[in-house]
């Protein structure tokens, strides 16, 4: 039988994370990492991983970063790419795109939304699973991927192919501002059925 998910306790939890979910992200927008440029960056997010408490870290002969949580047979997956586009005309930005900045309600700095944003919320997230003891019959699949802006796809036919990893299924946390997505662009892999609408952007504590 599936668990109850505790849904107060991840709020709960999500709070009490937030500022370390805060410099994890400030520190991964502070290391240049375009497409085939992404050492430094995956061995960041290892680090992380390990401290918080993943159960095995590794990264692959591509770059990959790869995050695992739980022991049970079913795979599942989260993914986020963590190179980015280059900074173009440092004029143009109103701060250090590396340096970033922060205010009360955003972080910004080169790769903040896309998609460095998305594999700190993942990094943590496997933290309060591992924390409220939420492990059941699936392992889950964290995943930093490479070269996704200049060969997308690449990353997962690499996993999938070449390393024997299939999840039943992947979440991305590729951001939008849309609130539906009826006809995606660029969505490879096999269809499946759905339904329901995207979630809006909402910071730990928010309420729709």
């Amino acid at each position: 039988m599936a668990k109850q998910i505790p849904f107060n306790a991840i709020l709960e939890k999500s709070k009490q994370y937030e500022k370390e979910m805060t410099r994890f992200l400030r520190d991964m927008i502070a290391i240049p990492s375009e497409s085939s440029d992404e050492k430094r960056v995956v061995h960041r997010i290892k680090e992380e991983m390990e401290k918080v408490g993943f159960d095995k870290v590794e990264i692959d002969p591509m770059g990959n970063v790869l995050g695992y949580i739980g022991h049970g047979p079913r795979l599942v997956a989260m993914d986020a790419h963590i190179d980015t586009v280059g900074i173009g005309n440092i004029k143009n930005w109103n701060f250090d795109p590396y340096e970033g900045m922060e205010t009360d309600e955003l972080i910004g700095g080169r790769g903040a939304s896309d998609q460095e944003g998305g594999m700190a919320s993942m990094v943590y997230a496997g933290k309060i699973i591992k924390d409220l003891g939420l492990e059941d019959e699936y392992t889950l699949l964290v995943t930093g991927t490479v070269q996704e802006e200049d060969c997308d796809g690449l990353c997962w036919q690499y996993i999938i192919e070449q390393s024997g990893i299939r999840p039943e299924f992947v979440v991305s946390t590729e951001p939008t501002d849309c609130p539906d997505l009826p006809r995606p662009a660029r969505a490879y892999g096999d269809p499946r059925g759905g339904s329901g609408r995207q979630l809006p952007r909402l910071r730990p504590g928010a309420r729709r």
